[in-house]
């Protein structure tokens, strides 16, 4: 098994470094003042009628679908299907030395009031995921999570099951109202593009978002909002949402049986030296009975054994920083972006007491590859007190605070094919176990 992930895992990387290496020498040849052209292979001829149907410069494998794309899009149907496989192992470290290959098959559409008949201002977001495969999110160690979007619709189960189905409508230029079932990686990304899910940026969740809220937040809820609009960016919002998860059920038989939680955010638009960047604040709390992390609350009952204690309600909070450092003042998408998240929870019931992250992330940035983005970023979580003493109590247990690093390279071979080298070094688990190095490849495909 050892000897064919290796092995596998070299074949891949040789093929996506050649093919990048020879792919941004195509792009080069292409004349920069043609955008049409400029992201077109010399064989197409870089002509306008050559592009639209050279499979090489498509921004998906199958175009238009012969012109089924446009009148859906004329009709108010904007779809969005994506294929993305992984390929991960833990190199050494961990808690298991072990590969493993999955996909998630993603069915995205956009409905829009309007075009479809209906009232203005009106638009229905719909989100189906396929899952199939395994991932090493457990083998990496506790809290590890290398691959964040391989957690849905649910952790180690292979179905499909719609994750997301939002119905909006626009009261003004400036508010919205929002309901239904809401996938939270989604609504993240809406928010700051730039995370990428974990399929076009880094796959580890403590880079992506913060870990301090998974105590009151799970993968999809049901739930409601007011949102204040900036040139078509979300700047704010109150929304009050399920505890329960519903990313495999509609959730309506159980709406709200174990409480809610109301989540408020606000977030400052900036300009630094002609740059833009922002400062979001967000917070929430959530009024359902948890299993305390505190020992002090576990108690032998005669007859009934060791009984858990409970902790009614937890908050989190956090900021985020979003700022692009650099921009190349004749092309906007070859550019530098800072982004940090600083969080806070309880710690109890809360297992995380603050995290922080920092990373930065490029596009365009080597010659010949304008659609090419890198990053690399730290991140640092730190357990709570109480949920460290509980966990030592167990045999041969005692977990340490969890860090990290994630460096990725995501090479567009062509525009609908996208090959990502990923390495991850995480430190966390048992004292006694070495830091995991997880390597890792992902290919996406926009059909």
């Amino acid at each position: 098994m050892k000897r064919s992930f290796w092995f596998s895992l070299f074949i891949v990387a040789v093929i996506t470094l050649n093919c990048a290496v020879s792919s941004g020498q195509r792009y080069a040849d292409c004349p920069e003042s043609m955008d049409t052209c400029s992201t077109c292979f010399d064989y197409c001829g870089c002509s306008k009628v050559s592009c639209k149907k050279c499979l090489c410069s498509r921004e998906r494998l199958f175009g238009d679908w012969c012109g089924l794309g446009p009148r859906l899009v004329k009709r108010g149907i904007i779809p969005d299907l994506q294929l993305t496989q992984f390929y991960q192992g833990t190199a050494s470290g961990g808690a298991e030395q072990t590969d493993a290959y999955g996909g998630k098959m993603d069915y995205q559409f956009t409905f829009l009031g309007e075009p479809l008949g209906l009232w203005k201002g009106f638009t229905t977001i719909l989100h189906a995921e396929t899952r199939f495969g395994d991932s090493i999110n457990t083998e990496a160690g506790a809290f590890a999570f290398p691959n964040l979007n391989m957690l849905y619709p649910l952790p180690g189960q292979q179905t499909t099951a719609i994750t997301g189905l939002i119905l909006m409508q626009a009261l003004s230029e400036q508010w919205a109202i929002a309901a239904g079932k809401i996938n939270v990686i989604d609504l993240w990304q809406m928010i700051y593009p730039n995370t990428g899910r974990g399929i076009d940026g880094f796959m580890n969740l403590s880079l992506v978002g913060s870990p301090t809220f998974l105590r009151t937040t799970n993968l999809s809820v049901n739930g409601a909002g007011l949102l204040r609009m900036s040139e078509r960016r979300i700047q704010s919002g109150v929304i009050v949402y399920d505890t329960n998860n519903s990313s495999t059920t509609d959730g309506f038989g159980d709406l709200f049986d174990k409480g809610a939680v109301i989540l408020g955010y606000w977030r400052f638009f900036t300009q630094m030296n002609g740059l833009p960047g922002s400062h979001g604040f967000l917070g929430n709390y959530s009024t359902r009975k948890y299993t305390s992390v505190d020992p002090l609350s576990w108690t032998i009952i005669p007859g009934q054994g060791l009984q858990a204690g409970r902790e009614t309600g937890s908050w989190a909070l956090a900021y985020v920083l979003d700022q692009v450092i650099w921009a190349d003042r004749c092309n906007k998408d070859r550019n530098l972006n800072l982004m940090s998240q600083w969080a806070l929870a309880d710690g109890n019931p809360s297992p995380v007491r603050w995290s922080f992250n920092v990373a930065i992330q490029g596009q365009g940035l080597l010659p010949g590859r304008q659609l090419d983005t890198m990053g690399v970023g730290y991140f640092y979580d730190q357990l709570s007190s109480d949920f460290k003493r509980l966990v030592s109590r167990l045999p041969n247990r005692e977990l340490r605070n969890v860090q990290g690093v994630e460096l990725y390279y995501n090479a567009a071979i062509t525009p609908w094919l996208r090959l990502t080298g990923d390495m991850q070094i995480v430190e966390n688990e048992n004292i006694g176990n070495d830091t995991a190095l997880i390597l890792g490849l992902r290919a996406k495909i926009a059909f």
